[in-house]
């Protein structure tokens, strides 16, 4: 498991940007993520997927499209929380 980001806020209905944590500039293509990655909570409840990276090379931001299963409530929780990759 890899640790991906912090939530930043909600964006739509079942959407989340999530801002990725620092990467080294030795081995940047090498660090992204891939786009479809199973996004899981710190309790390894499977959140969303990765749909689309954006903003700086060394300090991205991820758009994870939440699952259709997770209730509103569950997103309004992980504002603000770590989010990690499997």
């Amino acid at each position: 498991m890899k640790r991906l980001g912090t939530v930043l806020h909600r964006s739509g209905v079942k959407n989340l940007v999530v801002i990725g944590d620092e990467i080294k500039s030795d081995n940047v293509s090498g660090s992204l993520p891939k786009l479809n990655s199973i996004v899981v909570d710190k309790a390894l409840n499977r959140v969303g997927a990765i749909v689309s990276v954006f903003g700086p090379v060394h300090h991205p931001y991820f758009l994870v499209k939440g699952f259709k299963r997770i209730s509103d409530s569950e997103f309004r929780v992980l504002v603000n929380e770590r989010v990690y990759i499997r």
